[in-house]
């Protein structure tokens, strides 16, 4: 509903009924979000623990990560032994071919700049 249309202002007055405002709730926006992030790690801790044990190899020793390298690298290897890591694996293939795919007479290593 405007008021002052006529005289080439428009205001917004708002509704004709009183509705009163929704409570604000503190607890289920925290407690989603919290869910959505329990979800996802462990949704990658389980489809992408070669991606996690790459990683971790590459951090430098020190007595916090030795102890906790050959457990990720048994993770590794039991999530691929099931199988879990097998959409990862296709993806990484198929990859590797697009990385292969050679066009005319370039050779690998070569940039493909026309000469």
């Amino acid at each position: 509903m405007t008021t002052g249309a006529e005289q080439g202002e428009i205001a917004e007055v708002g509704s004709p009924v009183l509705v009163p405002a929704d409570p604000v709730d503190t607890v289920a926006p925290w407690r989603w979000m919290t869910m959505v992030i329990a979800v996802a790690t462990l949704f990658l801790g389980v489809f992408n623990a070669h991606a996690i044990a790459a990683w971790f190899d590459e951090l430098p020793p020190s007595r916090h990560t030795e102890p906790l390298r050959a457990p990720i690298a048994t993770w590794a290897v039991t999530t691929a032994r099931l199988g879990l890591d097998a959409p990862r694996a296709v993806v990484r293939t198929q990859w590797e071919k697009a990385q292969a795919a050679r066009f005319g007479t370039e050779r690998p290593g070569e940039d493909g700049g026309a000469r």
